[in-house]
């Protein structure tokens, strides 16, 4: 798995590649990390490494820093799960812990998912990072990935990603993450390198949303015992699937105008 991601990824090249083990104690001793996390870390992980080194020296990609953020380099981790109850609290424990800008690649089984966050300076403790905005991708499967899945994966070579400095290099990066949600919203992939996800990030907040309520009235009906409620509720997933299907119609019709 972790060869195959190295290929994907394009990493074997020059100084960037590190493919070095952090031992999961590295973390134990840090801010926050008590008994239930590590827990967590021992049960739920196999192997955390550092799988590349993303800077002036390794990729000949400039730092970027200013008073809010900084940007001198970019952390490939990989972390092999044996279990993905927990996810949310490992990503927020790595990401919180690791002041530079770090790019996590998952692996469970036959799939992975990648997950970046944004973070700018910490103005009381300049040390460290404040994380803003998180992005990751679905799990995806790299055994036999489907048609979809091979059009976001071809994406990931990290030489197709601005070479301005490495603060841009991590936007876009991030937005690739971003709108690897239009392989579910569209049914197809194409990466809009240049499109401010502003525009569409309201539509598809509107959209994950009203997902989250189909399958939650879906689990309700299984549930409901009267016929009249069943009924009551199919009523109701119909009007939100018609209304999250006019929300794909909006997508499109904005994405067609962007680029046209």
């Amino acid at each position: 798995m972790k060869q195959q991601i190295i290929n994907l990824f394009k990493l074997n090249r020059d100084k960037v590649l590190q493919n070095r083990k952090i031992p999961k104690s590295t973390f134990y001793d840090l801010d926050a990390f008590n008994t239930a996390k590590k827990r967590i870390f021992t049960e739920d992980i196999s192997e955390i490494s550092l799988l590349a080194i993303l800077n002036e020296d390794t990729i000949n990609i400039a730092a970027y820093k200013d008073t809010e953020i900084n940007y001198s380099e970019i952390d490939i981790i990989y972390v092999e799960l044996k279990g993905i109850n927990n996810l949310g609290i490992i990503i927020e424990t790595i990401q919180q812990n690791i002041p530079n800008p770090v790019i996590l690649i998952f692996s469970y089984q036959e799939s992975i998912l990648i997950q970046s966050s944004r973070k700018r300076l910490n103005q009381i403790e300049t040390e460290k990072q404040v994380i803003e905005e998180d992005f990751s991708t679905p799990w995806l499967n790299l055994q036999q990935p489907t048609d979809l899945e091979n059009s976001f994966l071809a994406c990931l070579d990290i030489s197709k990603f601005s070479f301005e400095n490495l603060y841009s290099f991590y936007l876009e990066f991030t937005r690739l993450l971003y709108q690897s949600v239009l392989m579910q919203l569209l049914g197809e992939f194409k990466f809009y390198k240049y499109l401010d996800t502003e525009i569409i990030e309201s539509e598809i907040e509107k959209y994950l949303n009203k997902e989250k309520l189909i399958k939650h009235l879906k689990a309700e009906q299984i549930k409901a015992l009267e016929f009249s409620d069943k009924i009551s509720l199919e009523q109701k997933i119909i009007n939100l699937q018609a209304e999250a299907e006019l929300i794909k119609v909006r997508i499109r019709e904005v994405l067609l105008m962007w680029f046209s």
